[in-house]
């Protein structure tokens, strides 16, 4: 399964084009997903657009779930300025989750994020409500019906304790999330799917979590510590376990 970075993003559900940096929706098309998922991507900062080190993860669901797709939210991904970035991050990729709902009701929609990208997701979910950002609408509430499962990883957002954390991380983020409630109609969707599945913290038999947010000791951005290299590294130390738990939650395809 291969990310289409092209101009025209031609989804399994509707056409998005580029207009003054703003992803727009166009008509839907009759090619939704009616077995996998349509999986989206944020990517980090610096990296080019529709390429993301979480398209590994991407990729292996992909090919567990048979049917899935794969876009890329477009966006800037610059570190400079970096609240300009993030922001037109958080618009486009609302615009490509409701325009997917508006076309594919009972669709399911994986998002993935990484660094900044996780942060793009983890806003657009929860409203951005970090110090020096402008404040944005929380759209959880209103996508329990089609996201089916969120892999954050190196969020600068990220927040300790909550639920839905993974990773060895113990400290203030760099951009701290200050309204992490926001987030729950999303991350726990028990009362609408009430299923049992796995939950790295609890094990097994646990109510649904569908949130789970990588972030170990000494990150740089989710942990305010001093190295890149664990920022740069949850790909290649949890990739396997991002992956069932995605695929656990799309029903084990």
């Amino acid at each position: 399964m291969r990310l289409n970075s092209s101009l025209v993003f031609v989804t399994a559900a509707f056409v998005l084009t580029f207009k003054a940096g703003r992803v727009m929706a166009a008509d839907c098309s009759t090619n939704c997903t009616s077995s996998g998922a349509h999986i989206i991507v944020a990517r980090e900062s610096g990296a080019p657009n529709g390429v993301s080190v979480m398209n590994t993860v991407a990729e292996e669901v992909a090919t567990r779930c048979p049917g899935s797709d794969i876009a890329g939210v477009p966006y800037p991904a610059e570190f400079n300025p970096y609240v300009e970035s993030e922001g037109e991050g958080i618009g486009n990729l609302t615009e490509m989750v409701l325009g997917y709902q508006g076309c594919c009701p009972g669709s399911q929609v994986v998002l993935m994020g990484y660094s900044q990208g996780a942060q793009v997701t983890a806003d657009f979910l929860c409203g951005n409500s970090e110090t020096g950002f402008p404040e944005t609408e929380a759209y959880a509430s209103s996508v329990t019906d089609i996201v089916a499962a969120i892999v954050l990883m190196g969020d600068p957002s990220f927040v300790v304790g909550l639920p839905w954390d993974n990773g060895t991380a113990d400290n203030v983020s760099y951009f701290p999330r200050l309204n992490t409630s926001a987030c729950d109609p999303v991350a726990d969707r028990s009362k609408h799917f009430p299923r049992k599945i796995w939950n790295y913290t609890e094990g097994l038999g646990v109510d649904l979590l569908v949130v789970i947010s990588y972030c170990d000791a000494n990150d740089y951005y989710c942990d305010s510590g001093t190295s890149i290299v664990v920022h740069a590294n949850y790909v290649t130390k949890y990739h396997s376990e991002a992956t069932d738990f995605v695929v656990e939650l799309l029903g084990g395809c």
